[in-house]
């Protein structure tokens, strides 16, 4: 166990020991499998993804453009869960706009340097929280206790927001390049593109290790049976075991088909394609 003692106000963060691997054939064995159920065109580097509050469309943050790029080109889509486009360009004026979730009425969404909150009826832009020294704001998550968590993939910090005010939750070497967060009742999952997935405790921020070997590790969400799905930019999707082993179930490099953030509703995965600019759904087989 190594104990490091993080600068600023974050707290005391333990790396907790990796696990033990399981042989790959079991691995592979034992894995899900993704079949294809749709594909849908004309987006603009489509990154993350969203569920409609009746569940019968989902909000798709287009970057349109460079990741990194104040060019006020970005936009949210509508694209309904049969995987027909509604709406290409619901809500307009963002930049790259990348995470994004919704809570009651309003979508948060991670926009470069600043958290933007956006009517999920209207698509009308409410406000913008500029978060300071934030480089490339990207995935998001609602902790259990309401706060909005995102994660900046350059300056390898946490952020965390109540209302208007932003600050740095958590900053930590382990934490170079973070990308995906996936809420979870005591702790927060984290992929980096350092290849790790981590655990974060909401209240001792201890980090714990899960995996590693996942390469430009982007989306998780969880298979309700202790294991993992995180994606690999930019085209392979893993199933990683409690034990830290996984295996790969989808490889999309071949076609030149990016696989970035994507959303899990039950057996269903709904993957932003940032190139070529396209969205799919895969049905899970376990």
């Amino acid at each position: 166990m190594i104990k490091w003692f993080p600068w600023g106000a974050t707290l005391l963060i333990v790396a907790c020991a990796p696990y033990a691997q399981a042989p790959a054939q079991e691995v592979q064995a034992t894995a899900p499998r993704m079949e294809l159920v749709w594909r849908v065109g004309n987006l603009a580097n489509p990154e993350s993804a969203t569920l409609s509050a009746d569940k019968s469309f989902l909000y798709v943050t287009n970057v349109n453009g460079e990741g990194d790029a104040k060019d006020g080109n970005g936009f949210i889509a509508r694209v309904a869960t049969d995987g027909v486009v509604l709406e290409r360009e619901f809500s307009r004026g963002l930049h790259g706009p990348k995470g994004i979730m919704l809570a009651g009425d309003a979508l948060y969404v991670a926009d470069i340097d600043q958290l933007v909150i956006v009517d999920a009826g209207s698509g009308a832009i409410r406000r913008r929280v500029p978060a300071p020294g934030a480089r490339f704001l990207n995935d998001l998550a609602i902790a259990p206790d309401g706060q909005v968590l995102i994660a900046d993939s350059e300056t390898q910090r946490i952020y965390s927001v109540r209302g208007d005010t932003i600050a740095v939750w958590l900053e930590h070497d382990l934490l170079g390049s973070v990308n995906g967060l996936l809420p979870e009742p005591a702790r927060l999952v984290v992929t980096t593109m350092q290849g790790r997935l981590l655990a974060v405790d909401y209240a001792t921020r201890e980090i714990t290790v899960l995996a590693e070997g996942l390469g430009d590790a982007d989306g998780v969400s969880a298979l309700g049976d202790g294991r993992y799905l995180v994606s690999e930019w930019p085209g392979l999707i893993h199933a990683v075991s409690p034990n830290g082993s996984h295996a790969t179930i989808l490889d999309t490099r071949v076609e030149n088909r990016y696989l970035n953030d994507f959303l899990l509703v039950g057996d269903m995965l709904y993957q932003p394609h940032w190139e070529p600019s396209e969205m799919s759904a895969y049905r899970i087989v376990r």
